[in-house]
């Protein structure tokens, strides 16, 4: 087993081995890797969703605020592609599935569920055709001290961690839904 991968990771770690392994479609990502580098990108980009947000409503629509922190939401979104679009496929080989079962997004419901449902799963026990096991061993607050690496993030503060998220999404999607609404029903001279 790789050295450099037997201790489980904290969230900045999850969000570092994204970027660095940013082209890396081969190998393995462990589930606890993935989700919390998904979760660490999900609350920088809806952060600044909702930074925008913010801004619009007090500062009013037309600020450059807004638009600037638009401009970068855009250019985040661009950023993380790659990387999100490469953990997902290193993902999916640790249940060992091919990469290209990302293309079941493309599946009108159905297809999010079957890919979630692939990317909760736990990853093989054994080496597989896409490389070795990727269960790490948790980082315990003795092995911290000891080793000077981060502690593993405890079951609490990941379900935290998932938790912002969620609202951080819902904030955002509930904002896009009451815009797209205002403007519908404006159009149809109803208001």
């Amino acid at each position: 087993m790789n050295q450099n991968m037997i201790y489980d990771v904290s969230y900045m770690d999850a969000l570092k081995r994204g970027f660095k392994q940013y082209v890396t479609f081969s190998g393995r990502t462990s589930r606890s890797e993935f989700w919390r580098f998904m979760v660490c990108r999900e609350i920088i980009v809806d952060g600044l969703a909702v930074f925008g947000i913010i801004v619009d409503m007090v500062l009013g629509d037309t600020s450059a605020a807004s638009d600037y922190a638009m401009v970068l939401l855009i250019i985040l979104l661009l950023i993380y592609f790659l990387p999100s679009l490469a953990i997902t496929c290193r993902r999916l080989h640790d249940v060992g599935k091919s990469g290209l079962t990302f293309l079941l997004i493309f599946i009108p419901i159905v297809g999010v569920f079957v890919l979630l449902s692939n990317l909760v799963k736990k990853g093989d026990a054994s080496i597989n055709a896409y490389g070795e096991r990727t269960g790490y061993t948790c980082v315990t607050p003795v092995m911290e001290r000891q080793l000077g690496l981060e502690h593993t993030p405890t079951v609490r503060e990941d379900m935290l961690m998932g938790a912002i998220t969620i609202m951080l999404n819902i904030w955002v999607f509930t904002q896009q839904f009451v815009e797209s609404a205002w403007v519908s029903f404006n159009s149809r001279g109803m208001l």
